[in-house]
């Protein structure tokens, strides 16, 4: 897989996450029940942390390589600041 980097936006729930990679990457949003966007732990990612096990919209920068897919959060809502899960998030 070639890198390649985007904007977008996402949504989903924020779990724990171990990278075999780099211990630093200890947060991850899974979407979708499936897929994992491992989050960069700059200063807005390590912040997810308050987030735990919650579902967030979040506007990120995401990079794709072999290792996997991570994001760089530019921006987070938790679910109950306005905006709700449907079908049409997807």
């Amino acid at each position: 897989m070639s890198n390649e980097e985007y904007s977008d936006t996402i949504y989903g729930q924020v779990i724990p996450f171990n990278c075999e990679l780099d211990e630093s990457y200890q947060l991850a949003i899974l979407v979708d029940s499936e897929e994992e966007y491992i989050v960069e732990p700059d200063s807005k990612g390590r912040g997810l942390d308050e987030y735990m096990d919650r579902w967030v919209k979040a506007d990120v920068l995401i990079a794709e390589n072999d290792d996997g897919i991570f994001v760089k959060i530019q921006d987070v809502e938790p679910e109950d600041m306005g905006w709700q899960y449907s079908e049409d998030s997807w």
